[in-house]
């Protein structure tokens, strides 16, 4: 009942950071823009908010790994509370630009602490379907927060985006001082606490040697890459090539999320049942794929169609890449292995529209889509090499789900 209570309050806290946080962000730009806001000053605070994700997900989330759990909360989610009250009391661009920086530190911090009391409190059993179902907090939020943006921003105005902003930062603080536990793990989970005490010496360095790890990376930042320029580049296409007008756009971006957030607990019931390690080498592949038809649609059919089966491939690999990390987590301690992805995960977030700019101004804009299926297929491949390497025999990608602690805690003799 404790972890039933625990993972309702931790689910409402997500829905309620992200939906807040997707509501301004998905205004921002225009925010900053109505302020004057021109040339550097325009990019700069969110560079910085990306830069700051990247640069401080490891340190925090290492440190989450040290510090209890409510405190964590208590001081990310005061730094969320703070950036939204400034953004709600505040013109100025300089202030402005450094909250931002503050909101990716709170971020940094956050996430790793979501994750890893949400992880370490489900059996290996029902991993990805706890996760699965958790992650439903994160992009149903995503998915609707642009629209609820939207409808505030044309009755109140930014003053009332950034006003609900503070109230969803405040409930989500209120939420998370009563319900999250002050003491890391609760008894049931001494065993995992035990080992995750005696990995707490790896370094940085070390766990970048483990091909588990490494693997699991390279999948994770070829798969943002390919979001970002999904994200990027797909609107651009779709009123320029398709000439599909505004409602239109609209749905054929929002129908990989919704498919996507509608099929996560079903897939992570399958990642509990089937190997996972195929199941993310065959969404990443078969996303991959998809990636070069993008090019060669003809209409807002096929294209609604072909986001439809992005976001259903996509599905296929998120519970179980969001399990082996969590069992990742297990072996390096959770915060630092969260923070880590996490960091790699916004890199790829960066470095995907840097690569299709130059992609497009130098091959034109199909070309960036079938860059993103060949990064797609190169993650994928990297991710069966260093997995296929690191298991024996060589048939062990395809072990059952049960397996993967095991052979940890065997083959690193813990």
């Amino acid at each position: 009942m404790e972890t039933r209570s625990l993972f309702r309050a931790l689910f409402l806290i997500n829905f309620a950071i992200t939906l807040g946080f997707g509501i301004a962000d998905a205004f921002f730009s225009m925010y900053v823009f109505s302020l004057g806001a021109r040339g550097i000053l325009l990019v700069l605070p969110l560079v910085l908010y990306s830069l700051s994700k990247i640069l401080f997900s490891p340190f925090m989330g290492a440190c989450s790994d040290k510090i209890g759990p409510r405190r964590i909360a208590s001081i990310s989610l005061g730094l969320y509370l703070l950036v939204s009250i400034c953004y709600f009391f505040t013109t100025s661009l300089m202030l402005i630009t450094i909250m931002r920086l503050f909101q990716g530190i709170g971020c940094a911090m956050f996430r790793p602490l979501v994750a890893s009391l949400v992880g370490e409190r489900t059996t290996s059993e029902k991993r990805a379907t706890v996760l699965g179902t958790f992650d439903i907090s994160f992009y149903g939020a995503l998915s609707v927060g642009p629209v609820v943006g939207g409808i505030l921003k044309d009755i109140w105005g930014f003053e009332g985006i950034f006003a609900v902003l503070t109230l969803l930062c405040i409930v989500a603080l209120l939420v998370a001082l009563f319900y999250i536990p002050a003491q890391r793990l609760s008894k049931n989970h001494a065993a995992e606490r035990k080992t995750e005490n005696q990995c707490k010496c790896r370094t940085i360095f070390t766990m970048a040697r483990q091909n588990s790890l490494r693997g699991l990376l390279a999948f994770i930042f070829g798969r943002a890459c390919g979001i970002s320029l999904l994200s990027a580049f797909l609107p651009i296409l779709l009123t320029t090539k398709l000439g599909l007008s505004g409602i239109q756009t609209g749905l054929v971006m929002a129908s990989g999320s919704l498919v996507f957030t509608l099929l996560l607990r079903p897939i992570g019931m399958l990642s509990d049942k089937t190997p996972r390690k195929p199941l993310i080498v065959a969404g990443g592949t078969i996303v991959s794929l998809l990636y070069f038809l993008i090019p060669v649609v003809s209409g807002f059919s096929q294209i609604l169609f072909l986001g439809l089966g992005i976001g259903m491939f996509s599905v296929l690999s998120q519970p179980a890449c969001t399990t082996l990390l969590i069992e990742e987590g297990v072996r390096h301690g959770m915060g630092l292995t969260v923070g880590i992805f996490n960091s790699v995960l916004n890199l790829g977030f960066i470095a995907g529209p840097l690569f299709g700019a130059g992609m497009q101004h130098t091959f034109g804009l199909s070309s960036v889509f079938y860059a993103a299926g060949i990064l797609g297929f190169v993650a994928v491949g990297l991710f069966i090499t260093t997995i296929v390497s690191e298991d024996t025999p060589s048939s062990a990608l395809f072990l059952e789900k049960g397996d993967v602690t095991l052979s940890y805690v065997t083959s690193e003799k813990l």
